[in-house]
């Protein structure tokens, strides 16, 4: 039977967990029927922001600066209220822990504990290139690059890292992330430092200022370090020449040198951005302000064209919650015994087996599956994974169950251990294959096969609960681009 509703709204919820803050907004999300698609698969047609939250401090605690759960998620849970949102009302969301924040013992914590009291969150920790995509998206700088037709490379300096992403006509080439921020440094009232992190004491030392925690920062050096922060961006973003402290304190490959170019715009957001283009002087007792003034000043000294984005300080996280979120299409299958509980099933690393369909037999498919497994060096049956597929078989009983027994002969390990088996298909097949799969071998795994997503080798994807009629799976596509 097929669905009665050409479209539905779901309500979404994104979360952002920063270095500096934290802060959420809640969407509504239209899911409309695909018209050219036979299996009327649905696909997010429009996002419409209902709520933006408040931006206050990630609250931390310890000395190790961890992050506070607890006194998190009371804020986290205040702006539900404050938005008249029940916890209940949230269809799907995204919750992203990025810059250093990401790096804090207890990050996956917060993550697991925010998803049992606060909704069905999808994605979890954002690495730097992941975070650098969706930060460009949710910036509006994709968009700006693909309406004007040109290059741009576009920046998120938050409070412990800067992420980037070059765009052309609307495309990510390449990506990078660099240890500069506006919240590396913090002091209080009495210019005493109540917060270094470990890139902070990196430029201490570069630039020769004796101090450290609990001692004392003056305007001077503030500028001092403002200085060769933004000096060491800019060496990153620009064609400059890369200098030793710059090498220290990136985080990614740096971008390829073709990929910076003359004619380039340059365009930032995150809560450095402000600063950058003059939206706000209010001093957070931290390195950012004068970070953000002198890399507009540096900018502009260069005479580089320097755009506006439509959002800064929110970028990540309009990004995390509007274009992370894929659907699948509604052909898929489930396990009838697999518990609710199970999701969100977060980072599921994706082999991608390259399947000839025309030389199916058990013994090829298998060898082409643990082939994959060797390529990425994932040893079978010690993690749960996702296997992807480009068209592998066609929709002919024996086919199927030819094609279902080789992948049960590859997962031994996976079979003994009881695993999860999860499958991924670009074309509509998924629900056939869990079928004839199940029948045909008689293993007791619970499987999920999903279809109409497409996925290569080195992403990594979340699953989120199944939602319209419970046929169609939230996805989130996590992939890192290196140029």
């Amino acid at each position: 039977m097929g669905f009665a509703a050409i479209e539905k709204k779901i309500s979404s919820v994104g979360i952002d967990i920063g270095t500096s803050t934290s802060h959420l907004i809640f969407s509504e999300l239209t899911l409309r029927k695909d018209p050219n698609s036979r299996t009327e698969k649905y696909f997010v047609s429009e996002r419409t922001i209902k709520y933006r939250g408040t931006i206050f401090f990630t609250p931390l605690k310890g000395l190790n600066n961890e992050i506070d759960v607890d006194r998190l998620i009371q804020q986290f849970l205040q702006e539900y209220e404050n938005a008249g949102v029940k916890v209940t009302d949230v269809d799907t969301g995204a919750c992203i822990i990025t810059g250093e924040s990401a790096k804090k013992e207890n990050a996956e914590k917060i993550v697991n504990k925010l998803a049992k009291e606060a909704g069905k969150f999808v994605a979890s920790t954002a690495g730097p290139n992941f975070e650098a995509i969706i930060s460009a998206y949710g910036s509006g700088a994709v968009n700006y690059s693909k309406e004007n037709q040109c290059f741009v490379i576009h920046t998120d300096v938050g409070g412990g890292t800067s992420n980037i992403a070059v765009i052309n006509d609307g495309q990510i080439l390449s990506t990078a992330c660099i240890n500069v921020g506006g919240r590396l440094i913090a002091f209080d009232d009495n210019n005493i430092i109540t917060r270094l992190e470990p890139a902070g004491e990196m430029i201490l030392k570069e630039c020769n200022i004796n101090s450290g925690l609990g001692k004392s920062i003056n305007e001077e050096q503030k500028s001092i370090i403002a200085r060769k922060l933004a000096d060491s961006l800019l060496e990153v973003i620009s064609d400059k020449n890369i200098s030793e402290i710059t090498q220290k304190l990136m985080m990614t490959p740096l971008i390829p040198k073709e990929h910076i170019q003359k004619n380039h715009n340059w365009s930032f957001s995150g809560g450095v951005a402000e600063y950058i283009y003059q939206k706000t002087k209010v001093d957070y007792q931290d390195i950012g302000l004068n970070l953000g003034q002198t890399i507009r000043t540096l900018m502009f000294e260069s005479n580089y064209s320097l755009i506006e984005a439509p959002e800064k300080i929110r970028a990540t996280v309009i990004g995390a919650s509007e274009y992370t979120l894929q659907v699948s299409g509604s052909t898929t299958f489930m396990s009838k015994k697999i518990p609710r509980s199970i999701f969100p099933i977060r980072n599921l690393p994706i082999v991608t087996p390259q399947i000839d369909r025309e030389a199916l037999s058990i013994e090829y498919v298998k060898t082409q599956i643990i082939s994959s497994l060797q390529r990425l060096d994932i040893t079978e049956g010690d993690e749960t994974i996702a296997l992807a597929f480009h068209d592998p078989v066609r929709t002919v009983y024996d086919k199927l169950a030819i094609f279902g027994k080789g992948i049960v002969s590859a997962l031994p390990k996976t079979i003994a251990k009881n695993k999860t088996i999860i499958l991924v298909f670009d074309t509509d097949c998924g629900n056939s294959v869990g079928n004839v799969l199940i029948r045909e071998t008689g293993i007791t795994n619970n499987v999920i096969s999903i279809d109409e997503i497409s996925l290569k080798e080195g992403d990594f994807i979340d699953i989120g609960e199944p939602i319209v009629e419970d046929r169609v799976f939230p996805v989130v596509i996590k992939s890192l681009v290196f140029g």
